[in-house]
């Protein structure tokens, strides 16, 4: 994938949330699940928003060429909702996810060739900045199909 077709694939990732399923997110604010379940609506958004906001931070730790202090989000528990903020909903989730992946997209736009080339330690292991960004958009497709699946949405048609 050449640069500008990551940077167009991440930014199509929330296009799509937002076109798609913000509309289905937002009337059913108040019953979308449990964050506890991975597979409910609630518990699906959570997980996409903490990553963009691990990745985000785990990019601009890449970048400076400090210590990686992220870890793969994978790894990491969910966090019970009592822990989380009262008043979580999927809309704020969504919101949250758009701001951490423009902070992403803010970082790497106008990067040189020789900087999406560079390997990095990533919390996905070492690999070059693209191809770690690569990982985000299929973790975004998967996300996507569960959302769909959650959601009885199909997938639009190409």
């Amino acid at each position: 994938m050449a640069d500008r077709d990551v940077v167009e694939a991440l930014i199509a990732t929330y296009r799509e949330l937002n076109q798609r399923f913000r509309p289905l997110l937002a009337a059913m604010n108040a019953d979308a699940g449990a964050v506890e379940d991975p597979t409910s609506p609630l518990g699906i958004l959570y997980r996409l928003r903490n990553r963009e906001l691990n990745a985000s931070q785990a990019i601009k730790e890449m970048l400076r060429g400090g210590e990686r202090t992220i870890v793969d989000d994978e790894a990491e528990p969910l966090v019970t909702l009592q822990q989380t903020a009262l008043g979580l909903v999927p809309i704020v989730l969504l919101s949250q996810f758009g701001t951490a992946r423009e902070a992403t997209l803010a970082m790497v736009r106008d990067l040189p060739d020789s900087v999406w080339q560079q390997e990095f330690e990533t919390p996905r292991g070492r690999m070059t900045l693209r191809a770690y960004l690569e990982t985000l958009i299929a973790r975004d497709r998967e996300a996507i199909r569960a959302l769909e699946q959650r959601l009885g949405q199909p997938a639009p048609k190409s």
